[in-house]
């Protein structure tokens, strides 16, 4: 897991119940994305909570819109720069 610490002490991370961040105090949390099934097409889709602009469509399983998902968002990927401006 990779994390960022931003300018102004916060964590920017995505998040994964395997880290208990109310450990460290109060806890914020902004939605990146969302990850819906299309019934017109029979498959899932990413949006983006931001903009929400469709960033990837057409997965067969939600495991495989979820993992695309991590990805994109992932530090050094294109998400991470949007989430940067959360």
């Amino acid at each position: 897991m990779k994390l960022q610490i931003t300018k102004s002490g916060g964590i920017q991370m995505l998040h994964d119940d395997l880290v208990h961040l109310e450990e460290f105090g109060e806890v914020q949390v902004t939605r990146a994305s969302h990850v819906e099934f299309n019934n017109d097409t029979q498959r899932w889709y990413v949006q983006s909570a931001k903009s929400m602009i469709i960033l990837k469509a057409d997965f067969e399983t939600r495991e495989q819109a979820l993992a695309w998902e991590k990805q994109y968002y992932s530090p050094d990927e294109e998400g991470w720069r949007e989430l940067c401006h959360f």
